[in-house]
């Protein structure tokens, strides 16, 4: 991710393309964007945030396991 930051943000935007719909509404929902404008910004936030330290790969799989995380604050654009 470090190494190439893009490649990663087009790696998630492809991810989330591919995801479930409804998981999509939610997180557009959740975010207060359209679900067009979603999966950039989603992604653009999360690579960034992990490009400046603010998250790790450890706060990503803490959500697989309902673990408190800082991700829904940078989801969230705070």
């Amino acid at each position: 991710m470090r190494q190439d930051p893009e490649a990663a943000f087009d790696r998630c935007v492809s991810k989330v393309a591919i995801s479930n719909i409804s998981a999509k509404h939610e997180i557009a929902a959740f975010m207060g964007v359209s679900l067009e404008r979603m999966p950039p910004l989603l992604c653009r936030r999360l690579v960034d945030a992990m490009k400046t330290g603010r998250l790790t790969f450890s706060d990503i799989n803490r959500l697989q396991f309902d673990q408190s995380t800082d991700i829904w604050k940078v989801i969230k654009g705070g």
